[in-house]
């Protein structure tokens, strides 16, 4: 009888511990981490020295309650460009991307695209959304009715 409790003990500090595997397992996927878009005169501004470094870099615009959510990468030859963070397979599920290593990677359906390669081919339809910007003066702009439309992505 008095191994009863000791068995008790073990079976929770077992448990315990599993759960901390799984959560320590199933955190080890670096999410987007969004910084908020800085807006002038209707359009969203970044300054192209914070986005040349060929890495993802997530931003939000919020709209009407929502955040309508995008990123914004520069290929190998150096141009830079902007896609809202889904794609018209796996938007429903509202997980977008993250970056591993070199990879843009979809956060539903796994989908792999080299953040280098100049254009995406489209990969079972899971390929970024391309959000339309221009770019003068150093910044990237995005009209902010551009983004807006964009907002039926995120509802």
């Amino acid at each position: 009888m008095r191994s009863e409790p000791r068995l008790k003990i073990r079976y929770i500090a077992c448990l315990f511990a599993l759960c901390g595997l799984i959560l320590l397992l199933g955190c080890g996927k670096k999410l987007a981490q969004y910084q908020q878009a800085s807006v002038h005169n209707n359009r969203i501004v970044i300054p192209l020295d914070e986005v040349k470094d060929g890495k993802a870099h997530f931003y939000t615009f919020t709209h009407g309650g929502r955040q309508i959510n995008f990123f914004v990468r520069t290929d190998a030859k150096g141009k830079v460009s902007s896609f809202f963070d889904a794609c018209y397979t796996c938007y429903r599920q509202k997980k977008g991307y993250r970056q591993e290593g070199t990879d843009l990677v979809c956060q539903e359906c796994g989908m792999r695209f080299g953040l280098a390669e100049e254009t995406w081919d489209p990969k079972g339809g899971c390929d970024p959304i391309l959000l339309k910007s221009t770019i003068e003066n150093n910044s990237l702009l995005v009209d902010i009715s551009v983004i807006e439309k964009g907002g039926k992505l995120f509802r």
